[in-house]
């Protein structure tokens, strides 16, 4: 039970993929229940998570996969009229969500998320920049950024990044590159000292060259791991 990418392999190419030193069976054997709740939910979206977090606990200790199975197969019928509510579907999620924590996955994807925001605000984010850096990025426009992801939680950071320049939903206004801080229905939070507030609303970094593209039937049958896929594509503007 460890899901490292790197494995237990002493080679230094795979090592040098991976340098986490937590595994699954760490997450299963040691953390607490409501922290295991969380990560079924945010990275497995997993619909039963309090009741496999409870039977991951009740079920310690845990070494192998099988016994993660054994325990997620206590509170899920191994067959179910819905295809999403069986044992596979459910172990795939959870396994998932393990994975994604173990290897930090999401660590990756928003580190290269954050990369193409400095160059797409270099416009119409120039107060967040240094002159020096704005000049360097006046020549770059009409980059296409195209995004395909495999989950609900990959696509919400493309999806920020396309709207804010930003995977956080908040970030600092101040601290150099990041945007302005939004509340939770998108609106800019305004204080004492935003004179440039009503300018800096507008401030759009991409504008989305289509709707989000999903897999065509075609393409699933052909390809199944593509029925998750989610493609977004924007220009800079």
């Amino acid at each position: 039970l460890d899901m490292r990418m790197s494995g237990s392999s002493n080679n230094s190419a795979s090592l040098s993929y991976s340098a986490s030193t937590l595994t699954a069976a760490d997450i299963c054997n040691e953390f607490d229940e409501g922290s295991i709740v969380s990560i079924l939910r945010t990275y497995g979206d997993e619909p039963r998570a309090k009741r496999i977090a409870s039977a991951i606990v009740a079920s310690r200790p845990l070494y192998t996969t099988t016994d993660l199975v054994h325990a997620i197969n206590s509170v899920t019928p191994t067959f179910a009229r819905q295809r999403r509510a069986g044992l596979i579907a459910t172990c795939a999620r959870v396994f998932q969500a393990l994975r994604i924590v173990v290897n930090e996955e999401d660590g990756a994807l928003k580190e290269v998320l954050e990369e193409v925001a400095p160059a797409i605000l270099c416009r119409s984010g120039s107060r967040h920049r240094s002159s020096k850096r704005q000049q360097d990025l006046e020549n770059i426009h009409d980059g296409i950024l195209a995004v395909l992801s495999y989950h609900s939680m990959e696509d919400k950071m493309a999806k920020r990044v396309i709207r804010d320049g930003k995977v956080d939903l908040f970030g600092s206004r101040r601290g150099g590159s990041g945007v302005l801080e939004r509340d939770l229905y998108g609106n800019i939070i305004a204080d004492d000292n935003d004179s440039y507030i009503g300018e800096e609303s507008s401030l759009t970094p991409f504008e989305p060259l289509c709707k989000p593209r999903k897999a065509t039937d075609e393409e699933i049958a052909v390809n199944s791991r593509a029925r998750s896929a989610t493609l977004r594509v924007a220009i800079r503007i």
